[in-house]
């Protein structure tokens, strides 16, 4: 059995707590809610959209070799919306990382400003309105309640830290027969700020990365299984 396998409850517990920790300290703003508008008047903010929907369904686009998995591509879009902005909103930033108990990396970090409403920074591929409109019109960061949509550049995973890489996600000593999972935490944690008030919002998510060596071909190689949850 490999060391992945032999991963406890109480260390992927642990795993997941320290990667939303962490993401949710990113700003030193308070957490308001995860997913959801608060039910307040207080200003809140919202994600809409699974952040381990990467590029095809549920499961992101892995590619492996002889046991290793070779890469992690992610391309998410997310929509982010924020409501009882008296003043509108003037920025809002969106970090998005990966991690498993060998660490955590961030894969995509950019802000969105109402200075330039239609700019598309760093990995953004497009920003428009929110899907409930024209999202292809620029966001209304004037808003009392508003919105946008986001979508990011293909990115691979395993190229952009050193925690979740080729080397910690493969298992390239598999007998036949045998499989090695790693489960990926995945949080999307969107900063709204606007007219002095700031609102943060985490949306959390998990994917499974299995390698296999199939059983009576011990030389085959390894073939790569993904079972995203």
């Amino acid at each position: 059995m490999s060391d992945h396998s032999r991963n406890g409850s109480s260390s992927e517990t642990a795993s997941r707590r320290s990667l939303l920790g962490i993401v949710a300290a990113v700003g030193g703003t308070a957490l308001i809610g995860a997913g959801s508008l608060a039910a307040s008047t207080e200003p809140a903010a919202a994600i809409d959209g699974d952040p381990a929907a990467f590029e095809a369904g549920d499961a992101p686009t892995v590619t492996g070799n002889d046991g290793r998995i070779e890469s992690v591509y992610l391309s998410p879009k997310v929509e982010v919306s924020w409501t009882d902005f008296s003043e509108g909103v003037e920025r809002v930033t969106l970090t998005l990382a990966v991690g498993s108990d060998d660490g955590v990396d961030e894969v995509y970090r950019e802000t969105l400003t109402a200075t330039d409403p239609e700019a598309t920074p760093g990995d953004v591929a497009s920003v428009g309105g929110p899907d409930s409109e024209r999202s292809d019109t620029a966001p209304d960061f004037d808003a009392v309640d508003g919105g946008l949509t986001a979508r990011f550049e293909r990115a691979d995973a395993t190229a952009r830290g050193d925690a979740v890489t080729s080397e910690t996600l493969s298992a390239t000593e598999l007998s036949g027969g045998e499989t090695d999972t790693t489960t990926l935490d995945v949080v999307f944690r969107a900063d709204v700020a606007g007219g002095g008030d700031e609102a943060t919002v985490v949306r959390t998510a998990t994917v499974d990365l299995t390698v296999e060596n199939p059983a009576g071909d011990a030389t085959a190689g390894g073939s790569v299984g993904i079972d995203a949850a």
